[in-house]
């Protein structure tokens, strides 16, 4: 399942629009990552589990709806740090893992598949769990594809991927290789240069975020 934030959320597409801006310096841009984060976190809220508790009112009883404790943030360091904290303010419950991993030789000349280098994971056991994967860009996805396989040994009983900005071949290869996960993202490009950067995009989420 594919859901593009802009489409039906007028505050995700101003937040885009302040991330896309290149005017925009590097400590708004991790502010505008970590409410992407809030928003993004809100509306992948629909597919979690949840549990009806009761609650006693000042003049009887109710019932409400809260999500269980089976939720896990995976952050792919290191562009994912700002936006990861916005989400896990929403979900503030949730368990949280990382993983380092980033692009290294490029594979192909188009820019359409990259080998990975992966210097470090620290993930929760997902048997049972929702496991949220949070990443700026998902631009070749080869970083995802990664990331998705080796959280898919563990079994857990869903997969979402929450980026700011996806391109539409990226999207395409994550789900047809996962058809079973949820891509929410912020917006989704059209265009994929050859050196695998989404056009008109962002630029380097990670660089931009951290002034390097």
């Amino acid at each position: 399942m594919l859901i593009n934030g802009s489409e039906t959320n007028t505050l995700i597409s101003e937040i885009v629009g302040r991330l896309r801006n290149k005017q925009t310096n590097p400590a708004d841009f991790r502010i505008s990552l970590k409410r992407i984060g809030n928003y993004l976190a809100y509306e992948s809220a629909k597919f979690l589990e949840t549990v009806v508790l009761p609650v006693e009112t000042p003049f009887g009883t109710s019932n409400f709806r809260k999500i269980k404790k089976n939720t896990v943030i995976i952050t792919i360091l290191r562009a994912a740090l700002p936006m990861s904290e916005g989400v896990l303010e929403v979900l503030p419950e949730a368990k949280v893992g990382v993983i380092s991993a980033s692009r290294g030789k490029q594979l192909k000349e188009d820019g359409r598949d990259f080998r990975i280098d992966c210097t470090y994971t620290s993930i929760p056991y997902l048997e049972d769990k929702i496991a949220i994967v949070v990443d700026p860009m998902l631009a070749s996805g080869s970083t995802l594809l990664f990331t998705l396989q080796q959280i898919k040994e563990q079994k857990p009983l869903k997969i979402i991927v929450l980026c700011a900005i996806a391109s539409r071949f990226g999207t395409e290869r994550l789900l047809r290789e996962f058809p079973e996960a949820t891509i929410i993202a912020g917006a989704i490009d059209e265009e994929l240069n050859k050196k695998g950067y989404i056009v008109p995009g962002l630029g380097d989420a990670g660089d931009r975020a951290f002034n390097t």
